[in-house]
């Protein structure tokens, strides 16, 4: 048998994924790996014998390092097909970033999405019969082919000489300033790299509000595996809202700390959503609010403005206000749910306002973690 041969290899666009197609003289497989993290690991699913199937699964090949091939009572091509030319290959990236797709000569090969690796699925492969532990055949090729087809059409508008951003742009802007007037100043928080992502600023004289526009370009990871109507969560913006009595540098260091925050799902193969919360150490320079040490991530609370963002490619757009709780607020949520925090708000200030107020359970020190739990309203 010959060694196997890396006949495609190419790393996502957000950086930090590898898809890779290898074949040896026997059979081919698609891999997807993170390099960088250990808790993606390595996802394979197969695309096809090049020999003749065997009865059974080689697992004492396996065993040795050998890539197995599919036991012909899930081949639709029992006697083996040709080698892949790499020339007839392409690799299509879901938009979500943690998943992919094989192409040939326009037609779908093999697939790893994002549920993957998850209760014995490896992945879809065209030329697989059944549900074997390698990949299953795609029972309604219609609606996963359209998803393919959706995934080439959002790279391609961003591939295009005249650039959907300023559109994009425009009308988050127009949405947010509709309600709370023109706005005081905007940053570009995208550092020069894609997707362009900006954070706006509107001093009022009641509160001031931070809104980021761009984040919700892409589709979060994961969604689909959590909730039933995955339209409704995948795409977000952060807003905070600030009291008078709140320092310029407090509200500075909380739009760093958005700015940070907003690349880390598709960083880490996770979601934000109602309910979460995540460590933040944007207020330990502020002493009525050094106690803070998370924020909760609350959507549409009540008394909040209705700013109405657009729907992107018919998707709703969450506004996830940002809700600074302290390590033990932040503990209980986890024991308990989002709720017990969100229902015990005081009320001198309305629940989407940062401002100097006591906390709940005590204001010691400490960490936190995200919580990757969902807590409906």
């Amino acid at each position: 048998m010959r060694e196997p041969k890396i006949i495609l290899e190419e790393v996502s666009p957000y950086g930090n994924l590898e898809a890779i197609v290898e074949q040896d003289d026997r059979v081919a497989h698609l891999y997807l790996r993170s390099p960088e993290s250990e808790e993606f690991g390595l996802k394979t699913c197969w695309i096809r014998n090049l020999a003749k199937a065997p009865d059974t699964l080689d697992v004492e090949g396996m065993r040795g390092g050998c890539s197995p091939m599919l036991p012909k009572e899930y081949c639709l091509h029992p006697e083996g097909r040709e080698k892949l030319d790499p020339d007839r290959l392409r690799i299509v990236w879901f938009p979500e970033g943690d998943g992919v797709a094989l192409m040939e000569d326009g037609e779908m090969l093999a697939a790893i999405p994002s549920w993957s690796g998850f209760n014995g699925f490896s992945g879809y492969a065209r030329d697989c019969t059944g549900e074997s532990s390698m990949c299953w055949k795609l029972d309604d090729p219609t609606e996963f082919h359209a998803r393919v087809a959706r995934a080439e059409w959002f790279w391609s508008q961003w591939n295009h000489e005249e650039s959907p951003w300023p559109k994009y742009q425009d009308t988050f802007m127009r949405a947010y300033e509709a309600v709370l007037g023109p706005n005081s100043r905007y940053f570009a928080i995208d550092g020069g790299q894609w997707p362009p992502k900006a954070l706006v600023l509107f001093d009022r004289t009641d509160f001031t509000y931070l809104l980021t526009i761009g984040i919700s370009i892409r589709p979060q990871p994961a969604v689909e595996m959590h909730f039933d109507d995955p339209a409704e969560f995948r795409r977000f913006e952060f807003a905070a809202c600030f009291s008078r009595d709140v320092e310029d540098e407090t509200i500075f260091g909380l739009a760093r700390y958005l700015s940070g925050q907003s690349t880390l799902p598709w960083n880490q193969f996770t979601f934000f959503a109602h309910g979460h919360t995540i460590r933040c150490d944007a207020f330990a320079r502020d002493d009525s609010l050094r106690g803070f040490t998370s924020v909760l991530l609350i959507d549409s609370p009540a008394a909040a403005p209705e700013l109405n963002p657009p729907r992107i490619d018919g998707e709703r757009v969450s506004l996830l206000w940002t809700i600074p709780i302290t390590s033990e607020e932040q503990a209980l949520a986890e024991r308990h749910g989002s709720r017990t925090i969100i229902e015990h708000f005081p009320s001198g200030l309305p629940r989407h306002v940062i401002g100097h107020r006591a906390p709940i359970i005590g204001q010691q020190g400490g960490g936190g973690h995200a919580d990757t739990g969902h807590e409906s309203k």
